[in-house]
């Protein structure tokens, strides 16, 4: 059920991403091109692995992670109890349908916020969002993509376990779990920029 790519090649570029053909033979199932990211550190040495996914399946960008925008020097989005935030989600062309939940990075059974919003797709799409509830906590956008049906195909990224792991790609098509995959699209602060969470305090 889950697919976890077997990267061929273990050098990376920095500040580049690019497709590899995954390794041949071994285990069932189709396996995808991998995607290379440099995440920085020491000369580009260290990178992260992800699928090359279909283009016609609802998708992130990988180079645009979702975000709560910031200026902070820490990058780390924060807000007061009550207050509207402030967010951003990057779609492909194939997603038309966005739906977005406000869960607690440390509990994610507990959602504070949930929307949904249609897109023509190959968008960065802002966004404000408005807890009703008044709580504090470590939040993340628990994201849902689909195109015209989500009944056909849905795409859901979601924690695995928690906010120290990027986020977890689960494709669904016609109510079945197809396949799993870690991504490269993580939660860190960036100065200046923003991070994949938002304390709310």
């Amino acid at each position: 059920m889950a697919l976890t790519p077997r990267p061929c090649l273990s050098f990376v570029l920095p500040f580049l991403t690019l497709s590899l053909a995954s390794c041949s033979g071994g285990g069932g199932g189709e396996q995808l091109p991998v995607n290379v990211i440099n995440l920085g550190g020491d000369g580009g040495t260290q990178g992260c692995l992800q699928p090359s996914f279909p283009p016609e399946q609802p998708d992130l960008p990988l180079l645009a992670p979702p975000r709560f925008p910031t200026d902070a020097p820490n990058g780390q989005s924060v807000v007061r109890p009550g207050d509207p935030i402030e967010a951003e989600i990057s779609v492909n062309a194939a997603t038309q349908q966005v739906f977005i939940e406000l869960r607690d990075a440390w509990n994610s059974d507990f959602m504070i916020y949930s929307t949904e919003l249609t897109t023509p797709g190959d968008k960065t799409i802002p966004l404000v969002l408005q807890p009703q509830v008044e709580t504090k906590g470590r939040f993340y956008m628990k994201i849902a993509l689909c195109g015209a049906d989500c009944d056909e195909r849905e795409v859901v990224f979601d924690l695995n376990p928690d906010m120290n792991s990027p986020y977890e790609r689960t494709l669904i098509e016609n109510g079945e779990i197809v396949q799993v995959d870690r991504t490269c699209l993580d939660f860190t602060a960036d100065a200046g920029i923003g991070s994949g969470t938002v304390v709310i305090q």
